[in-house]
């Protein structure tokens, strides 16, 4: 009974969200970009820098499996299928974002047909479209034979497996070992593709040498550590808390962990390398945006969240002796890095464009600032049932979890988790409505007004600032509740662990008078 109540509220909650999602979804489509906080000077918001931050995920998850399939790496076998799709999902996801993004969505399609050999972005868009059929491939290949064993089923997964063996019904070892060769092929052929794919992306801000702060050679290596760094975390935190839980799998969460920790020191080292040639140099530009990060109104998306939370807390965790060896612990540090990554991508997007390209061209001419979207009547009484439904949804999954058998401390991580999707959830609805702090604070001598948490409009006064309109929030909300219930209806109906050997029937004999193995 406690699992059913779990489930449906889980189901419950990604279900409003996306609904609400794929509403202000159509009211960007409908209205434009008018609904958004963006302008002529801030052209690229919370839409981009998630398009970045699951292209990472993705990315990242697609080379670990290379490591396994292409390099030999046999113990991490077990997340091979699952970081294949975990990277489907997020690549999907991704290109959701940008699609969102466009002035006019309907013409994406002209980037297949208008093409330029000196066009970074329509380099990028061969390169998605080639990465998707390597993995679809390569998943496919590998789920191959448990499709067919599980398309003996009769119920709704049967019937899913069925049609997507597309007729195959060969079991045999031959064909199995055909399956990996190709498998091997695909992985090696993806390693550069999936190298140019988030590189590339990298390549996107590099190339822009009007902002100084993305002008360098080191962006693109910065955007693939960043990728292994939280494609590693993303399968470390699923597989911690949802993976077959066998004798291999304690010893195998915390191996992610440690390389997934390598991978975010290395991205550290990054970090900091970019920030003391900046400083040193003393460019005006890169001084600029640095203190917009590090003490504008988002301070704590730097301090907090990506080098706080996102990073040095994960390290301790997985580094610590103690927390370093539970399974619990290093999940928990795996999801504080994927969180995390969102403060890096942010960071990278938004902070450029505080610092105007000329003197005085932010006050030269007025711009509009805010959303024109109103949540007020119809809108604003459905908007506040979905807080709602949130709120109450998360309250039940932090209820039930705690309840479920566990180790004390895995409750109160439950516990804690509930508590701060809640308040989350609580803060943003404030917000969204019209609730902010008061106008105390100050960004290089103008009054600001600290925004909740970390959405609406504020500071009209400062054309260079720009926090997301509840439009952007939302529908980045129901795009992500979306690419989760995704990922959760493929792993519940796709052997993504694969079958364990002693579910598999017995080997078909061809002929009544032979032996089984061991006669």
């Amino acid at each position: 009974m406690r699992q059913k109540t779990l489930t449906l509220a889980y189901w419950t909650l990604l279900g409003v969200i996306a609904v609400v999602g794929i509403a202000a979804i159509y009211v960007r489509a409908t209205q434009g970009l008018r609904v958004t906080n963006l302008n002529s000077l801030g052209p690229w918001g919370l839409w981009v820098a998630f398009y970045i931050y699951f292209i990472g995920l993705s990315a990242g998850a697609f080379l670990i499996s290379t490591m396994i399939y292409v390099f030999g790496l046999k113990r991490f076998e077990p997340i091979g299928r699952l970081a294949l799709f975990a990277a489907f999902i997020a690549l999907s996801t991704g290109l959701t974002f940008i699609l969102i993004d466009l002035g006019h969505m309907e013409r994406f399609w002209t980037v297949y047909v208008n093409r330029s050999a000196t066009s970074v972005l329509q380099w990028e868009m061969q390169f998605y479209t080639l990465y998707l059929v390597i993995l679809l491939a390569e998943l496919w290949l590998l789920m191959r034979r448990d499709l067919i064993r599980r398309g003996e089923q009769k119920d709704w997964i049967g019937r899913v497996c069925r049609i997507l063996t597309f007729g195959s019904k060969d079991l045999s070892d031959e064909s199995a070992a055909k399956d990996m060769r190709m498998v091997k092929i695909l992985g090696t052929l993806g390693v550069p593709v999936a190298i140019g794919v988030h590189g590339g992306t990298g390549a996107i801000f590099a190339v822009v040498k009007a902002r100084p702060y993305w002008y360098t050679g080191l962006f693109p290596l910065i955007f693939i550590v960043s990728a292994l760094a939280s494609g590693g975390a993303l399968l470390t935190f699923i597989y911690a808390f949802f993976g077959r839980k066998d004798e291999a799998h304690g010893a195998l969460v915390t191996s992610l962990g440690k390389m997934v920790a390598g991978f975010l020191a290395l991205d550290l080292i990054f970090l900091t390398s970019e920030l003391l040639v900046g400083l040193y140099g003393s460019v005006p530009d890169h001084v600029a945006v640095y203190r917009s990060i590090m003490f504008g109104p988002f301070w704590y998306v730097f301090w907090i969240g990506q080098l706080g939370l996102g990073a040095l807390v994960p390290l301790f965790l997985v580094l610590n002796r103690r927390t370093g060896a539970s399974v619990g612990w290093v999940g928990v540090a795996a999801a504080l890095i994927v969180v995390g990554i969102v403060g890096v991508r942010l960071n990278i997007v938004i902070p450029p464009f505080t610092v105007p390209l000329m003197p005085g061209v932010d006050t030269a001419y007025p711009l509009g600032r805010f959303s024109t979207f109103d949540f007020t009547g119809f809108a604003g009484a459905l908007f506040g049932l979905a807080i709602l439904v949130f709120v109450i949804a998360a309250g039940l999954i932090t209820a039930r979890l705690s309840q479920l058998p566990a180790k004390a401390g895995e409750r109160w991580l439950a516990r804690a988790a509930g508590l701060v999707v809640m308040a989350g959830f609580v803060v943003m609805g404030l917000r969204f409505l019209g609730y902010t702090t008061p106008e105390t604070a100050t960004l290089l001598g103008t009054p600001a007004r600290l925004p909740l948490f970390f959405g609406g409009s504020v500071r009209a006064t400062d054309a260079t600032f720009y926090s997301p309109s509840a439009i952007e929030w939302l529908s980045s909300m129901g795009v992500i509740a979306l690419a989760a219930m995704g990922f959760s209806l493929g792993w519940l109906a796709l052997p993504l662990e694969g079958e364990p050997e002693a579910a598999r029937p017995e080997p078909r004999r061809l002929s009544g008078f032979e032996p089984a193995a061991g006669d």
